[in-house]
């Protein structure tokens, strides 16, 4: 199987990095997340992983397949697994995480990993469970969060999301203050054909492609993201009565790219 885009970074998960990527489908989001952890429990990092039932199974199935053993991982402390929706509950007030209940949930877990000395790795799809479900304040303060933990714990963190980051709805909620509170945004393999495909819709409705138009990686916080969402974000600031002929347009020759 093709190594996702941006696997150099899911493999060696530096300290102090906070990335996250956006999948069109779980599967995807499944093989991006055992990249990442299966890096980790290679190099005898502590990992933690939040996440649902469905998703657990899949990435035990996939560590499996790879000659581990989970079920003993977690059994020696070297893996350990958190239900999302059971922290979301511990963390939240009024539907919103309040911090002094997000550490107490969370750092107790991180102080267990501290044994593996060689670091430890976060993957967690908390702030998509909120921003799926339309609250996109609850995420984003939820990233803050996990910035702010990263001051007292040494961590990598990869936050997966599940979004069409090919629609123009993905771009109504506020996604550039997800680039500004994760370090990283990474790309997936489709992305880039994506943005030659914006470029191709572009150049014929408005005779210049997109990337050429001034401003479109001048914002700081869309710097962080690879270049088809970078080009997104841009026409829907810029462009918004224009976006959905070309989004439109881009999306049937993106498809056609793939027959």
């Amino acid at each position: 199987m093709t190594a996702p885009a941006g696997s150099a970074l899911l493999t060696d998960a530096p300290h102090g990095r906070h990335f996250a990527q956006f999948h069109r489908d779980d599967g995807a989001l499944t093989e991006s997340a055992f990249v990442f952890l299966e890096a980790g429990l290679r190099r005898g990092n502590g990992v933690l992983v939040i996440t649902g039932t469905d998703q657990v199974d899949r990435l035990f199935e996939r560590l499996s397949a790879s000659k581990f053993h989970p079920q003993a991982l977690c059994d020696a402390g070297q893996l350990s697994i958190l239900n999302t929706a059971k922290v979301l509950d511990q963390c939240s007030a009024a539907g919103l995480p309040e911090w002094a209940k997000f550490r107490a949930s969370l750092a107790p877990v991180l102080s267990r990993l501290l044994p593996y000395g060689s670091g430890t790795r976060v993957y967690t799809e908390m702030a998509n469970g909120l921003w799926t479900a339309g609250h996109a304040e609850a995420a984003i303060r939820l990233e803050d969060f996990w910035n702010a933990m990263a001051a007292d714990y040494q961590f990598s963190l990869y936050c997966g999301y599940t979004m069409d980051t090919y629609s123009e709805h993905s771009y109504a909620a506020p996604l550039e203050e997800l680039g500004r509170t994760h370090s990283d945004i990474l790309g997936t393999p489709e992305d880039e054909r994506f943005g030659v495909a914006l470029d191709r819709a572009s150049k014929e409705i408005f005779g210049i492609p997109l990337t050429q138009m001034a401003g479109v990686s001048r914002h700081d916080a869309a710097r962080r993201f690879p270049s088809g969402q970078r080009t997104m974000l841009w026409v829907k600031r810029n462009l918004p009565m224009s976006s959905p002929q070309l989004v439109a347009r881009a999306r049937k020759y993106f498809t056609d790219s793939h027959v």
